[in-house]
């Protein structure tokens, strides 16, 4: 019993509503319902870090910048003492902001002074004079002839930093500002004994800016809202409903260094960019040996989506099931233009010699000087109806039983059903290709008109693919049931419409919504710096660059795995398992309108399709495969350690790429490139041993405080190489397309001598011939980093409230990790690495937890 005022049982004490004297079982009064949450601050600066790896060996200074994470979360019941107590409404509030400044430290490969000035004595490849077709004097271009918007253009070229070195010779250091805060709030209440309502509101605001070499900065910024409402209904004991309706808007702008300034292109007598002030600015530029002049593109979007979705559960005997379907409406308006100043590249074929067939000689020609002169290898530009609004609509239905047919045997069986409607322009404003069979003959066509070849197009110009059933099965099994063995087998069919979002902008911008070009140079259609971006070649009436099949169907992949799971003494498990994924309906962006190889090159071109020009052509006909065997070794956490180490030997294979010879889509099936072979994960912790009370190292007392709830934490990973295609820069082929084209192989290993391939494995292809060498053969530079992690929890006062403090160290080993390999073998750069992965971080947070 208990004493005082009343006698036994307590008659007389303070009581709750149920009765219960208030210090019974509960000490600290209402501590079941007090407010819980945390404060915490996180440090990063350049101080701190290790310089950055300098690939051209030379020492520069290293970027301040820093990285400054804040927040808190807070939570409890809604009630106030005194006012209002409201016991069954709790609430959460989550706020997180993030003041940095990202380092960047590029090198970069800029021409000489003498380069500039039209000097190529010094370089590998002998210059020829395109109007006469005989070598220039002494390697150089005279004054007179450099073109006078080549020449407005160099100043924005920047001129070498780096003392010493003719590649990677300027140095790009600065400090990249990126803000971004969050707000995260949630009400949850219960209505009845039976119904549960929720409430989500998120809130998230970003600006950041972009240096660039050539000027200031680009800078952008944008806001994103979430509102989310959740009702949940118990039928029973075992049976419910959740019903869940969202509403998200997000808004993105994008202000580049030149927008809104002056009119670079106009000033300087490149004709044919877009008259829009948010276009100003010199065109984009790109050659073969040197940095490019690249700046981003002027742009505001807002993407709104509102979806219902519902999920109805049920436990019948040893069934679950779950039956649900959702629905999402998608809303994204766009004002931008893709390419609004154009772009020009340069390869060197403008000043290299040909034969008496009209096939380049290797060994002449150089990217720089065809600048010099004006005389770009393709020209590119596009804008117009800079303003769409998108709309689209997504459906799906989903079944399924998680049978626990026996202890030892679960089997899970579902079915989904997903339609993803191609997105339409609200205005229709989109305009797409009907092709005829086998390529003779395409025909512009816009949303409901019917085409000469492939029928009525609808609003969307895609069919609409609504045939995506999605089978999922799986199955657990303990062969013996008190035995250590656990097999588990699972598959899978999952669809991705993502390819569609790639689609709107590109169809918007085609005529006669848009004005597109996109032009390769032939001795018979001369391409220049003023006249390059509305030069149209002879007859062709049809200038769209971008089609998609009328009958474009939903990629899918089908997974499937299997593994062994067992127990080992000492804590440890050992897993052995398989997983496979097959992609079928790959995207594969081809180019049908292709010329002859080595026809270009003699200015005749003879595309297929005579009236049309260079496009490409979205198609789902790639296909993939992946298989992985994996072995997992893992120590459940025991006496204050826990570990993980994971191998994974794999190989992932593909053919949903460009092909450089559209009649051969099948030479490009080969290892895709995120195929890295072999990958080791290794991940620990270690808990201090030392315990207050008793045990190791518990007296003295202060030694015992000082040594204890201390945490060491650390990460490995190791992984090879992933695959890199040896590559020409520049129309040699003579195919007037704008795919990638590849080297010839000599027949030397690849993996021969001291670099990180031989060099001599691959050569320039003869003109007007594709190369020989296949996609992917190069193993690229491997890489391993390891983390580690250091913390400590202190109480203060009372469990409540409690300090944490962690240091973290990213790549804590400082190992280079080289990345950015030039595989271009007519580049001076051949064989060098443009850059190398972050060196060693060091990161503090502390964090109040009450």
């Amino acid at each position: 019993g208990f004493g005082g005022p009343g006698g036994r049982g307590g008659r007389g004490l303070p009581r709750d509503r149920n009765g219960v004297p208030a210090f019974i079982g509960n000490r600290r009064g209402g501590n079941n319902n007090r407010i819980t949450g945390s404060l915490f601050y996180s440090l990063q600066n350049s101080a701190l870090n290790a310089r950055p790896f300098s690939v051209n060996g030379l020492v520069a200074p290293k970027a301040a910048y820093a990285r400054n994470n804040f927040g808190f979360s807070v939570g409890g019941p809604l009630a106030i003492p005194k006012l209002f107590n409201f016991e069954k409404t709790t609430w959460f509030i989550n706020y997180t902001g993030t003041l940095s400044r990202s380092g960047v430290d590029n090198a970069l490969t800029e021409p000489t002074p003498l380069e500039r000035s039209g000097d190529f004595s010094q370089s590998h490849a002998t210059i020829y004079d395109p109007t006469t077709g005989q070598p220039f004097l002494n390697n150089q271009i005279p004054q007179t002839r450099i073109s006078s918007i080549a020449q407005g253009l160099l100043t924005f070229i920047p001129l070498p930093n780096q003392a010493g070195v003719t590649r990677q010779n300027f140095r790009f250091i600065t400090a990249n500002p990126n803000n971004n805060q969050s707000l995260n709030t949630r009400l949850n209440t219960s209505l009845t004994q039976r119904d549960t309502l929720g409430l989500t509101f998120n809130l998230q605001k970003r600006d950041n800016e972009t240096h660039q070499y050539f000027g200031c900065c680009d800078s952008g910024d944008g806001q994103g809202t979430n509102v989310s409402l959740n009702w949940r209904h118990r039928f029973g004991a075992r049976s419910f409903e959740a019903l869940t309706a969202n509403f998200n808007r997000n808004t993105t702008t994008a202000n580049p260094f030149f927008a809104f300034g002056p009119d670079v292109a106009t000033q300087l007598g490149i004709q044919g960019t877009s008259p829009d002030p948010r276009n100003y600015g010199p065109p984009s530029l790109s050659f073969t040996n040197y940095n490019g002049l690249n700046d981003g593109n002027s742009s505001h979007s807002a993407v709104e989506t509102f979806g219902l979705n519902d999920t109805f559960s049920i436990r019948r005997g040893k069934h679950n099931l779950s039956f649900g379907g959702g629905y999402t409406h998608y809303l994204n308006n766009v004002i931008t233009d893709s390419n609004g100043r154009g772009s020009f590249s340069f390869s060197g074929l403008s000043t290299a010699a040909f034969d008496s067939s009209g096939i380049l000689i290797n060994g002449t020609g150089y990217d720089f000087a065809d600048f010099l002169l004006g005389r770009p290898e393709t020209s590119s530009v596009r804008y117009g109806d800079s303003s769409t609004y998108f709309r689209t609509n997504s459906f799906n239905a989903f079944a399924n039983d998680d049978w626990r047919m026996r202890n030892s045997l679960t089997l899970v069986l579902g079915l989904r059903w997903e339609y993803f409607e191609p997105w339409r322009e609200k205005y229709g404003h989109i305009a797409n290709l009907d092709i005829a069979p086998g390529f003779t003959a395409v025909a512009p066509v816009l949303p409901g008109q019917t085409g000469p070849y492939g029928g009525v197009f609808p609003a969307t110009l895609i069919n609409p693919d609504r045939n995506n059933l999605a089978p999922r099965a799986a199955i657990a099994w303990k062969p013996w049931p008190r035995g250590k063995l656990l097999v588990r087998i699972g598959y899978g069919w999952y669809y991705n419409p993502g390819q569609y979002n790639q689609f709107m902008n590109r169809l918007s911008a085609q005529p006669p919504f848009a004005l597109t070009n996109n032009v390769t140079t032939s001795s018979a259609d001369v391409l220049t710096l003023g006249t390059g971006l509305i030069a149209v070649p002879a007859g062709k009436t049809i200038t769209n660059t971008y089609a998609v099949a009328l009958d474009y169907r939903n990629m899918y992949a089908q997974t499937w795995n299997a593994g062994i799971q067992r127990d080992l003494p000492k804590s440890i498990v050992i897993e052995v398992s398989y997983l496979g994924t097959k992609g079928t309906r790959l995207d594969v962006p081809e180019a049908p309108n292709q010329a002859p190889p080595g026809s270009a090159l003699t200015g005749e071109q003879r595309l297929p399709i005579a009236n049309a020009g260079i496009f490409t052509f979205d198609n789902p006909v790639g296909n993939s495969i992946y298989h992985a065997g994996q072995v997992r070794l893992t120590r459940r956490f025991q006496r204050g350690l826990s570990a993980n180490l994971q191998y994974t030997f794999s190989q992932a294979i593909d053919d949903a790429v460009l092909a450089q010879n559209f009649l051969n889509q099948s030479a490009e099936r080969a290892l895709s490139n995120n195929d890295h072979r072999h990958v080791v994960n290794f991940n620990w912790v270690w808990a201090s041993p030392v315990d207050a009370n008793r045990g190791f190292l518990s007296h003295p007392a202060w030694v015992a405080k000082a040594l204890k709830d201390w945490s060491i934490s650390g990460g490995l990973t190791a992984q090879t190489g992933s695959p890199l295609t040896p590559l020409i820069s520049g129309n040699r082929s003579g195919t007037a397309s704008n795919s990638p084209l590849r080297a010839d192989a000599s027949g030397a290993p690849i993996d021969a001598g001291s670099g990180y391939f031989n060099l001599a494995a691959f050569t320039i292809p003869a003109g007007g011939q594709f190369g020989d060498a296949g996609r992917n053969t190069i193993t690229g530079p491997g890489s391993w980093m390891m983390n580690l992690s250091l913390s400590r929890s202190i109480n203060l006062h009372s469990e409540r409230r409690r300090l944490e403090f962690r240091v973290d160290a990213n790549n804590v080993l400082n190992h280079v990790n080289p990345s950015g390999l030039v595989t271009t073998v007519n580049s001076t750069q051949y064989g060098l690495i443009t850059n190398a992965g972050p060196m060693r971080s060091v990161s503090a947070t502390v964090r109040l937890r009450f």
